[in-house]
C-alpha cells in the first residue's frame, strides 16, 4: 500500500508539473504532460473512464471535440485545420485527470507547485528588473520573467484570487506566507504590461472578496482592496498601457488601424462578417486566415496588411462563431457554462474556488484574446476542469488505489 501511494502522489506531482512550469518554461510544461500522460498509461486509472461519464462537463466536451472535427469537411486551408486539432490535444489531461482518485493532499500538492514555480518566476522577474539577471531582459513590458506578459497578468490574477481565499481558511500556505505571495504578485502585476490581467483584477476581485468575507471582515477587505485599485491606477505602467489604448481607439478613428486596438477592432470585424456569411456552421476548422486575406483582397476590412498575419479573431468566442459559426459558437459556450455550473455549485469547496478563480479569468480573458487555441491557457483549462469541485476522503482515495491496481 506505501509503494501504491508513493506511486499514486509521483502520478499527481507530474499532473502538477505543467502548473510548476507555466510561468517558466512552455516546452518544458509541455514535456512533463506528454510524461504524464505515459505514466498515467501505465497506472491503472484509465480503467476507471466511467467516472468521466457522470461530470457535467462530458457530453458537451465531446460536442466540441466533435464539430472540430467536423469542420474539417468544409474547410479550405487543411493543414491550419489539422494544427487547429491537435491543440485540442488538452482533452486529453482533462479526462485522464478525472479518473484520478483526488483528496485533499493531491490538491495542495498541485496548488502549491503552482504558487511555488509562479514565486520562482517572480524572483526571475525582480532580478531582470534591477538587471542582475541578463537572460531575456525585456523590462519594457516589466518584471515578466520567463513568460509572455499577457499570460503572465492573467494567471498573476488568477494566484492572487486563490490567495485570497488562502488568507482565511491556511489551506496551502500560512497566513504569512499567503501575504508575502500577495505583494509579490501584486507589484508583479501592477509593475507588468499585461491589460488584461489590471481587467481581470478590477473585476474579480471585488466579487471574490465580498463573497469569501462577511461583516466587518467585509470592510477591511475592501479597504484594502480600495488602496489596491489605487496602486493600480498610481502605477506609471499601467497609466502608459491605458493612454495606449485610448490613443489607439483615437487614431483607429481617424482611419488608421495599424495599432494594437485597432487590429483587434479589424480581427473582430473580420469574425462577424465570416458568421454573416456562414451562419451556421461557420467557414471551417482553421480558415480563418484565408478568409480574412479574402475580406482584405475586397476591401471589405479596413486596409492592414499586419491583419494577413493572424490565423484567430484574438476573441475565443469570435473565432468559434467565425470557424463554426452560431453551432460551433453555442457547443463551446455549453462546455463553459458546464463546467462553471459544476465549479459554481460547491464554490465554498478549496478545489471549486480554485478552479472558479480560473474560469473567471480565462472568461474574461477570452474577450481580448483566443485563448482557448493558445497552449499555456488551453492546457492550464484542461487541467483545472479535470480537478473535481468536491474532493474525496483520504480513506477512499486508498480503496480506489487498490483498486486500480497501481
Amino acid at each position: 500500500m506505501k509503494s501504491a501511494k508513493k506511486i499514486d502522489t509521483w502520478l499527481f506531482a507530474l499532473f502538477a508539473m505543467p502548473f510548476f512550469m507555466a510561468t517558466l518554461s512552455t516546452a518544458a510544461a509541455n514535456i512533463l504532460g506528454v510524461v504524464f500522460l505515459i505514466t498515467y498509461a501505465t497506472s491503472g486509472y484509465w480503467r476507471d473512464w466511467r467516472q468521466s461519464l457522470s461530470r457535467a462537463w462530458f457530453w458537451p466536451l465531446m460536442a466540441l471535440l466533435a464539430i472540430n472535427i467536423l469542420g474539417m469537411l468544409w474547410t479550405q486551408d487543411t493543414m491550419r485545420g489539422l494544427e487547429l486539432l491537435v491543440k485540442l490535444k488538452w482533452a486529453l489531461y482533462t479526462l485522464a485527470g478525472a479518473t484520478l482518485p483526488w483528496t485533499r493532499s493531491h490538491f495542495v500538492l498541485v496548488i502549491r507547485l503552482f504558487l511555488i514555480g509562479m514565486a520562482i518566476n517572480a524572483v526571475i522577474g525582480v532580478l531582470q528588473w534591477f538587471g542582475l539577471f541578463p537572460w531575456r531582459v525585456m523590462t519594457y513590458l516589466g518584471p515578466i520573467g520567463f513568460t509572455g506578459h499577457i499570460f503572465l497578468s492573467m494567471t498573476l490574477t488568477n494566484a492572487l484570487l486563490w490567495l485570497a481565499y488562502d488568507l482565511k481558511h491556511k489551506i496551502v500556505f500560512s497566513r504569512a506566507i499567503n501575504i508575502v505571495l500577495v505583494l509579490l504578485f501584486f507589484w508583479q502585476l501592477i509593475a507588468g504590461a499585461g491589460r488584461a490581467g489590471y481587467l481581470a483584477f478590477v473585476i474579480l476581485v471585488p466579487v471574490a472578496l465580498w463573497l469569501l468575507y462577511a461583516g466587518r471582515w467585509r470592510v477591511w477587505a475592501m479597504a484594502l482592496l480600495i488602496l489596491a485599485v489605487i496602486g493600480l491606477g498610481l502605477s506609471p505602467q499601467v497609466q502608459n498601457r491605458i493612454k495606449e489604448v485610448r490613443t489607439d481607439i483615437q487614431t483607429y478613428n481617424a482611419g488608421n488601424a495599424e495599432t494594437s486596438q485597432g487590429l483587434r477592432l479589424v480581427f473582430w470585424e473580420g469574425a462577424l462578417l465570416m458568421a454573416k456569411e456562414n451562419p451556421v456552421l461557420g467557414v471551417g476548422t482553421g480558415d480563418y486566415k484565408i478568409e480574412l486575406e479574402r475580406l482584405h483582397q475586397k476591401h471589405a476590412i479596413p486596409d492592414t496588411p499586419s491583419t494577413l498575419n493572424s490565423d484567430h479573431a484574438h476573441n475565443s468566442y469570435l473565432a468559434y462563431l467565425a470557424d463554426l459559426g452560431l453551432t460551433g459558437l453555442f457547443i463551446f459556450l455549453w462546455f463553459l457554462w458546464s463546467v462553471v455550473k459544476e465549479t459554481w455549485r460547491y464554490r465554498d469547496h478549496a478545489s471549486a474556488w480554485f478552479k472558479l478563480a480560473y474560469l473567471g479569468v480565462f472568461l474574461l480573458g477570452s474577450f481580448t484574446d483566443t485563448l482557448i487555441w493558445g497552449f499555456q491557457n488551453a492546457f492550464a483549462l484542461g487541467l483545472i476542469v479535470a480537478i473535481p469541485s468536491v474532493l474525496m476522503p483520504e480513506s477512499m482515495a486508498s480503496q480506489e488505489i487498490t483498486r486500480s491496481g497501481t
